[in-house]
């Protein structure tokens, strides 16, 4: 380690997005924060993902960059950054924004993450797997900044890895919001988050709405959490509820215990209420990682993507659902639109009776 940078005064990290690669960066912010009580820690976000940082008690200032804004955006934030004289910027984005504004910054050190772009592409296209070894992507932020001699824990006294923050105002909307949808405290709640960022990564919305009437005939209360984008989802899910409700002896009850709050909540109002669930169940989405960020036991149901990409849940509360028997997986490191053989084997092939099993062993059924 050089000596300019053996005991940094400004560091910088740049993650624009999206809200799970943000989460996955929190262990890094620790790290550096123990390591080096006294230096100003700052981040740069993507203006739609503030929210995930906005509370963050490490962080001394957030910057925005708002895509909207274009070039005139990047240019003016990168002037605000090469006023500061950064010791140390982190890039663990690496696109073109990233470099723009590591460029404009001009500070003495630069470091980076890998990305494995050669053994992934190898992966993804050909199955050929030398990605068994390499690390999950937290620890692989952690690893870029080795150079600044940090340490990772974990959450002091949690035992988990990512951590998220909330103000009372988040508290009182999460609160609110469940009291006007007929919330029972003293029921147990399931929360169900059956949105992600591709087709490829989504569990079919049917087997959500047949594991929620499952759920509810037990005596659970079930929660539906997402954005304005997954009210469709939100509402195949109810449907298949109601379905089962027609069929069964405790249909009055079931129709108290279903809440959709699908574009109700802000994201940090989500978390809020995540905390308050005895399990989520989500697919290889942000709102999973919301879950291990506020220790919330989690069934994470994959499809297109694998434990070697990176993402996979990591504390011990948290468990996995997939089809293992594909030798198509993973056919992308993000996902698709649609599955790229038509046949959709690696969720529809996951049965909700599957995940029904794991939630019992987990709720302690």
């Amino acid at each position: 380690m050089s000596a300019h940078t053996a005991s940094p005064e400004k560091i910088l990290i740049i993650r624009l997005s999206a809200i799970g690669d943000i989460l996955l960066a929190t262990p890094l912010l620790r790290a550096l924060r123990q390591k080096h009580p006294q230096a100003k820690l700052d981040f740069v976000v993507k203006t739609d993902f503030a929210d995930v940082l906005r509370h963050h008690p490490e962080i001394d200032c957030l910057y925005e960059l708002n895509p909207a804004g274009g070039w005139t955006e990047l240019r003016s934030l990168g002037k605000r950054l090469q006023h500061e004289h950064y010791d140390v910027v982190l890039d663990i984005h690496k696109n073109f924004r990233s470099r723009y504004l590591v460029h404009a910054a001009k500070p003495r050190q630069v470091l980076r993450h890998r990305k494995h772009v050669l053994r992934r592409w190898l992966f993804v296209k050909t199955k050929i797997n030398f990605m068994r070894e390499i690390p999950p992507i937290y620890q692989r932020y952690l690893a870029a900044a080795a150079p600044l001699g940090i340490t990772a824990t974990p959450a002091p006294g949690l035992e988990r890895w990512l951590e998220l923050f909330w103000s009372a105002n988040e508290e009182q909307e999460a609160a609110r919001t469940l009291a006007e949808n007929n919330w029972q405290p003293d029921l147990p709640l399931i929360g169900l988050a059956p949105g992600a960022g591709y087709f490829t990564k989504r569990w079919p919305p049917e087997y959500f709405g047949e594991l929620a009437a499952e759920f509810m005939n037990s005596g659970n209360q079930v929660v539906v959490l997402g954005g304005p984008h997954d009210f469709g989802l939100a509402k195949i899910v109810a449907k298949r509820v109601e379905s089962a409700r027609k069929l069964s002896a405790n249909s009055g009850q079931m129709r108290a215990r279903f809440i959709d709050l699908t574009g109700a909540l802000s994201l940090l109002a989500s978390a809020a209420v995540i905390k308050r669930c005895q399990l989520l169940v989500a697919n290889d989405s942000g709102l999973m990682h919301v879950a291990e960020a506020v220790g919330t036991p989690l069934i994470a149901i994959f499809g297109s993507t694998t434990r070697e990409l990176g993402f996979f849940p990591q504390i011990a509360t948290s468990r996995v659902v997939e089809n293992h028997d594909l030798n198509c997986r993973p056919c992308s490191h993000l996902g698709y639109r649609q599955c790229p053989r038509g046949h959709f084997r690696c969720m529809r092939e996951v049965l909700p009776a599957e995940v029904l099993t794991v939630a019992n062993k987990i709720l302690g059924f």
